[in-house]
């Protein structure tokens, strides 16, 4: 696993003062009967690793701000499992690449990269704080199959090395489905398909998505919607296929797909 700025090259850190934690066996009964809803039955390893990252989430919380949802049984399903959902509808076989677009605290990136080893996941975040706890719990971790890219996802996209070479991009509280697939599409390969982690009033944006999309070579062609395990927090899965090249002038410099969506300029 390497961290990666889209300029300047490799940089690494590792905080070496973490060890797991053994969590109850509540907790774990709760975490392997969700994850068995979606259709994943995690090894001994993998619960292990979850069980590690919930506590080294929990110990850089504390030093940056990354998320309000801390207590165990929460994570475990909010941000966990709602992570995995995509293994549910097959959409996350052995051999892809996927690149995780404003990973924040590392969802859904991290928890893909646990639960598919043989998948190769990058994580592209534009703060450092961030890139640098990213680079500490995926070496914590031993996840050899992640790449942290430091930068903003509009300058990356332009990037020879990264403009559609991506089987899937999967972005999860990122914006609205226009500035998402601005943003995301443009990694995408021509027959690969962007994910969207988006909540119960997605279907406000899917026609503006829709614009957006045709704007980028893309498609709206799926949505799966489903109840958290456990919750009752509805989570629906878009899904923007790649069918041309994105045009060159796409993503607009940085910062403008937010401040000027494209759906309002086209």
């Amino acid at each position: 696993m390497r961290a990666t700025n889209a300029d300047d090259g490799i940089r690494s850190t590792r905080d070496k003062s973490t060890r797991p934690s053994s969590f109850g066996e509540r907790w774990t009964a709760l975490f392997i009967r969700a994850c068995e809803e979606i259709g994943f039955k995690p090894s001994r390893v993998q619960l292990e690793r979850f069980q590690k990252f919930h506590q080294l989430l929990t110990i850089w919380n504390q030093r940056i701000n990354l998320t309000r949802i801390i207590e165990p049984t929460r994570v475990a399903i909010e941000h966990f499992v709602d992570s995995i959902i995509p293994i549910k509808y097959h959409l996350l076989p052995n051999g892809i690449s996927i690149v995780d677009i404003g990973t924040g605290a590392g969802f859904p990136g991290i928890p893909i990269a646990i639960a598919c080893p043989d998948v190769a996941v990058t994580l592209i975040d534009a703060t450092r704080k961030k890139v640098q706890y990213l680079q500490a719990v995926c070496d914590e971790l031993a996840l050899s199959n992640v790449e942290i890219i430091w930068g903003r996802a509009e300058d990356i996209a332009r990037h020879r090395a990264y403009r559609e070479s991506f089987d899937r991009a999967v972005v999860r509280a990122f914006g609205s489905l226009d500035v998402v697939i601005e943003c995301a599409l443009p990694f995408v390969r021509i027959g690969g398909c962007l994910i969207a982690y988006k909540g119960p009033r997605v279907h406000e944006e899917i026609n503006r998505g829709q614009r957006a999309a045709e704007a980028l070579g893309g498609r709206v062609t799926n949505l799966f919607t489903l109840t958290l395990p456990a919750t009752e927090i509805q989570r629906t899965l878009v899904i923007v296929e790649k069918v041309q090249a994105t045009p060159l002038r796409y993503p607009r410099r940085a910062g403008i797909p937010a401040k000027r969506p494209l759906a309002d300029v086209l």
